[in-house]
């Protein structure tokens, strides 16, 4: 894998993240709310701890993502030397 294979991969690795994360978080926010109206605190607990999976899993995208744009800053910046 030459360096400017791994910034694309990178970013799109981020953005895959990104949306499982945006999923994780909907779907934890249901489950909480479902074990709110059933009054089974296990099952709102259990959504809670997906919600924060979500966001934690959108932050990693975030993260990789911008490690891509750096990525290929430095590719960009080495071409022109």
């Amino acid at each position: 894998m030459s360096n400017k294979d791994g910034a694309p991969r990178m970013r799109a690795k981020g953005a895959r993240d990104k949306i499982k994360g945006v999923v994780n978080e909907n779907v934890g926010k249901v489950r909480g709310k479902m074990g709110d109206l059933t009054d089974n605190a296990s099952e709102h607990f259990k959504g809670k701890i997906q919600e924060i999976k979500g966001k934690l899993q959108q932050a990693k995208g975030e993260v990789e993502e911008d490690l891509g744009v750096a990525r290929d800053r430095r590719v960009a910046d080495r071409e022109e030397e």
